[in-house]
């Protein structure tokens, strides 16, 4: 990306042979993590019993490597996540492994502030991907956009002026707004949209995912909204993992 070499991992299931076609997920780390984020949390291993035992459908995993970076194209030009992401790495995982082509064969998950990349990708880009899949992620309207960028608690995680801008053009806070983007289940096409938040997650996430749940459901906008027992940490969202490979792979079934 833009002269680094960015790094990469990847999941794939029990007896997998190059030749198998499956679905590609995409999976945007949360801040403070990396491309290694469900090895060490277990994930794999879990994955694996799961998909042994018939739970879970089979899949690959895609984690790219994110920095802090939100996932985006900054507004300064200095990096653009997002490009590298689905125009760059997407396609040459998906050529090497010969997993089923997009969109129907193709989804995007994120945890925190990779669910929030997760939903702008979605929106960004809904021709690529069959399902979404949020989780403890900020669902943020324009207003709760404007608020986090300038908010000071979060300058110290990354360079928010750089990333997003001064967050005043309409347009584009318009363009990264589900509130306003989703207005009804037709909005979606054929997305599939699930967001989950914890118990006990940070309540700027428990407000906005809250915000959230009403908008859809006030809309009639198809949806799947899981409060799981716990907070923002790994050991719980571990949990949620057969979840959203269902929901994401099957549809939930």
């Amino acid at each position: 990306m833009q002269g680094r070499s960015m790094p990469y991992a990847l999941y794939t299931p029990p007896g997998w042979k190059k030749g198998e076609t499956l679905p590609l997920v995409l999976f945007l780390h949360g801040g403070g993590d990396d491309e290694r984020c469900l090895d060490q949390a277990g994930i794999p291993e879990l994955l694996d019993q799961e998909i042994t035992a018939g739970r879970v459908p089979r899949a690959v995993i895609l984690v790219p490597h994110g920095d802090n970076g939100f996932w985006m194209n900054w507004a300064d030009g200095s990096r653009r996540y997002e490009d590298w992401v689905l125009q760059e790495l997407m396609p040459e995982v998906a050529r090497e492994l010969g997993t089923a082509p997009c969109p129907d064969g193709c989804h995007v998950a994120g945890i925190s502030m990779g669910g929030n990349g997760a939903l702008r990708f979605a929106l960004d880009h809904p021709e690529m991907f069959a399902s979404v899949e949020i989780i403890s992620g900020p669902i943020l309207d324009a207003a709760g956009m404007k608020a986090f960028v300038k908010n000071g608690l979060f300058r110290w995680v990354a360079p928010l002026d750089r990333i997003f801008g001064t967050a005043t053009d309409p347009e584009s806070l318009r363009r990264d707004d589900p509130f306003q983007r989703w207005q009804s289940g037709a909005d979606l096409g054929r997305l599939r949209l699930y967001f989950a938040r914890g118990t006990e997650d940070r309540k700027e996430i428990i407000a906005s995912n809250e915000a959230f749940r009403a908008h859809v459901e006030e809309h009639g906008i198809p949806h799947r909204y899981v409060i799981f027992p716990g907070g923002h940490r790994w050991e719980d969202w571990k949990k949620l993992f057969p979840d959203v490979l269902r929901f994401a792979v099957r549809g939930g079934q």
